[in-house]
């Protein structure tokens, strides 16, 4: 069993961020929070306790061959990460890593059975 701890966030994948600032910002409201520096561009908001997060990714880039994308997803939160792994694997369900370590978190990403992706993501 996955120690899931809540749902963190839901996240779209986006082309124009200016736009989707002035929608999400503008007509909705949201507030804009601090995201960290990752190396492609994006915003992050604010929905309650949880958050909404933008990914700018063009149509070309959202199903590149043997990479899960990073866009059009949903984060569960969890205590550990090594029992995501070790769940993931006895199930035998291919998953990638985040590699974002250095920014304060742990991520893994796997498909569901209709190829949604989902993200276990540990803040340290």
């Amino acid at each position: 069993m996955i120690p899931a701890v809540r749902l963190h966030h839901v996240s779209f994948a986006i082309q124009d961020l200016a736009a989707s600032q002035r929608f999400f910002g503008g007509v909705l409201g949201l507030q804009e929070v601090e995201r960290p520096n990752f190396s492609f561009p994006g915003a992050w908001y604010a929905l309650g306790d949880r958050q909404l997060h933008l990914i700018v990714e063009s149509p070309a880039d959202r199903q590149p061959a043997g990479r899960i994308s990073r866009s059009d997803h949903m984060a569960l939160e969890v205590s550990n990460i090594a029992s995501v792994k070790q769940a993931l694997q006895v199930a035998g369900i291919e998953y990638g890593e985040g590699g974002n370590q250095a920014l304060g978190m742990e991520q893994i990403f796997c498909r569901d059975p209709d190829g949604h992706v989902i993200e276990f993501v540990r803040y340290r």
